[in-house]
């Protein structure tokens, strides 16, 4: 029998990080890649923090399209969405030993840069193994470790809420009792009629964390103390 070290058959799999701090548009990840691939072969053995190369190398994948990043979240370990339910990506790139992670979401079939909120994140990053470090479960870690692989899962998944809110002012309502999935998922009923954050800048409402802020312009009317306001939402 050929010893696995014998063997030049390079094969690729994904790499977990947990917990990684992401906020803007893109964050450095040499640190994290290097903690993950010092237990990443198989056995937990360390494989080399380097860019992929050429035919029969080993290496991070750091070129398109294979770069690609998938992006959880690091409490609820669902896919990610920006406001409009478009699943949340990124990109590793290398330059000078630095590994950095961009963002980015699927708009109209458009790879769009998109703009992280400060939290921790979960990653898994494409790796080019060796034959005899290529880990023997690699095939299947990645569905065995996540509650969600479709990005529908961030918006239908979760606990659903409904709630009452309270207008205290012209245009003012109080806050959610928690946060959503994401923007997308949330629904006003004003007096029975359904809103939506959807049309960007056009929006009736936008939310920020908790706080929901009314525009009777783009609405067509001022939300005042008498109106009945409703939310419905996963979180």
């Amino acid at each position: 029998m050929i010893p696995a070290k014998q063997i030049i058959k390079p094969q690729s799999a994904y790499v977990r990080v947990n917990g990684f701090s992401a906020s803007g548009t893109s964050g450095v990840l040499t640190t994290a890649i290097g903690t993950a691939l010092s237990t990443a072969g198989e056995g937990g053995v360390s494989v080399p923090v380097q860019p992929l190369g050429g035919a029969n190398t080993i290496g991070v994948i750091t070129t398109v399209v294979n770069n690609r990043t998938e992006i959880y979240g690091g409490a609820s370990k669902l896919k990610l969405t920006d406001a409009s339910g478009n699943e949340v990506f990124g990109r590793i790139t290398e330059a000078g030993g630095v590994y950095t992670l961009t963002y980015f979401s699927l708009i109209a079939g458009v790879e769009t840069a998109h703009s992280m909120p400060a939290a921790a994140i979960d990653i898994e990053f494409s790796y080019r193994f060796d034959f005899a470090r290529f880990p023997a479960d690699a095939a299947i870690a990645v569905s065995a470790r996540n509650i969600s692989n479709d990005p529908a899962g961030a918006v239908g998944g979760g606990t659903p809420r409904g709630e009452r809110l309270t207008v205290t002012g012209l245009n003012t309502v109080s806050n959610l009792g928690f946060t959503p999935l994401n923007t997308a998922n949330l629904r006003l009923f004003v007096n029975g009629q359904q809103f939506d954050t959807f049309g960007g800048a056009a929006a009736a409402f936008s939310l920020s964390g908790l706080s929901i802020t009314w525009s009777a312009a783009n609405a067509g009317f001022p939300l005042e103390v008498a109106d009945r306001v409703t939310a419905r939402y996963f979180s």
